[in-house]
């Protein structure tokens, strides 16, 4: 009982960690959300669709669009 105990802790906090490094931004990802809002508050006047903003946003942070 007691190892099972401490096995699952252990388990559980490698997976928090796991979890912790998979949902940290990318610098690529912050740039998207950066270039994205500019994108948004450039044009308020009009209607964007946000598959469009991003990925606008995504050539510009790539260098395609500059």
């Amino acid at each position: 009982m007691k190892t099972t105990s401490l096995v699952l802790a252990i388990l559980l906090g490698a997976a928090m960690v796991a979890g912790a490094i998979l949902l940290r931004p990318s610098a690529f990802r912050e740039c998207v959300g950066v270039i994205s809002s500019e994108i948004v508050r450039q044009d308020l006047t009009v209607t964007l669709d946000p598959r469009d903003v991003e990925a606008r946003a995504a050539r510009v942070c790539s260098g395609a669009d500059g």
